[in-house]
């Protein structure tokens, strides 16, 4: 299934490089979607070839800024190589990536549900995007730990707590009915 996935979002990638997507947009108004599909073309390439290659292109794709690529080769790394092949990787990479990097790295982790990776979802309940994907990192976690975790947020009233109840998260009970009825009389 993630390889169709991919090979969609390829050929999707490839559509509108070429100007021929479903929004007739001219190539010259993206003018780095060409380069980034081309990089994306060449990791599919190196890691099909050599999966061992994974933790050094994933770590050079998290610094480069550019999302589409790194999530890409975070995609491509997960087909070839094995999510668990970049554990240690994310763990050391993880502190020094900017809030939008950590962001796709924590809903990676939470697609994938590597568990090993649970410490990097505890540390980024905080304000803002990397908070927001903890959020969805533990929704799909599951299990006690997180439970407590999300009902924490939704108790405290943390600036998290509307994504914890709009994901479903796991908070229950008159706590999370009352944060419910709280948050939605302030909009």
């Amino acid at each position: 299934m993630k390889k169709i996935i991919s090979l969609l979002a390829a050929l999707s990638l490839t559509l509108a490089v070429w100007g021929q997507n479903t929004l007739d947009r001219p190539l010259t108004a993206f003018p780095t979607e060409k380069a980034t599909h081309l990089k994306c073309q060449d990791a599919w390439k190196l890691l099909s070839a050599q999966p061992s290659a994974a933790p050094e292109l994933v770590t050079e794709a998290l610094k480069s800024g550019d999302r589409v690529y790194s999530n890409a080769v975070l995609e491509y790394a997960d087909e070839t190589a094995g999510p668990k092949a970049l554990v240690k990787t994310i763990k050391k990479l993880f502190p020094t990536l900017p809030d939008a990097a950590k962001a796709d790295v924590l809903y990676w982790i939470g697609r994938n549900k590597l568990t090993d990776l649970q410490k990097l979802i505890d540390q980024s309940f905080t304000p803002g995007e990397a908070g927001e994907a903890a959020v969805f990192a533990a929704t799909q976690m599951g299990g006690e730990h997180n439970k407590k975790q999300l009902d924490a947020l939704v108790k405290e009233g943390s600036p998290l707590a509307p994504i914890v109840l709009r994901l479903g998260g796991k908070a229950s009970g008159d706590d999370a009915d009352a944060t419910r009825t709280t948050l939605m009389n302030q909009k």
